[in-house]
């Protein structure tokens, strides 16, 4: 379950899944850690943002998979990647989409936009 932000909505919810001793588990995401807390005595794995290298190497493997970057393309792509915020799911998509994206003759990041130029 992703981004629960409060316990009261967990204590409903988990009155739909079976208590029959499979030991199976549920994963939840939260950023409050009382709703963390919540699920019980083991320290919850805290995330962390991503730094400008580690963002730049997520973007530049999504977009370019086993390629090289072209020269020309790095300093752009190092800017998407930062206006990303350290944030590996916007990393991700955001990279997806340019990968797809139709060949440009030059790109250009206008605040944040990212403007294709044929």
């Amino acid at each position: 379950m992703d981004d629960m932000w409060s316990t009261d909505v967990w204590d409903e919810v988990k009155l739909f899944f079976p208590n029959n001793s499979n030991k199976s588990q549920i994963m939840v995401t939260t950023r409050l850690s009382n709703v963390a807390a919540h699920f019980g005595p083991d320290a919850p794995h805290e995330m962390n943002f991503l730094d400008e290298d580690k963002s730049w190497n997520l973007f530049f493997e999504k977009v370019f998979l086993e390629a090289a970057c072209p020269p020309e393309l790095e300093e752009i792509g190092k800017k998407i990647a930062k206006g990303c915020g350290g944030l590996p799911l916007a990393l991700v998509v955001i990279a997806g989409l340019v990968a797809k994206s139709e060949k440009c003759n030059k790109l250009k990041v206008d605040g944040l936009n990212i403007v294709c130029i044929y």
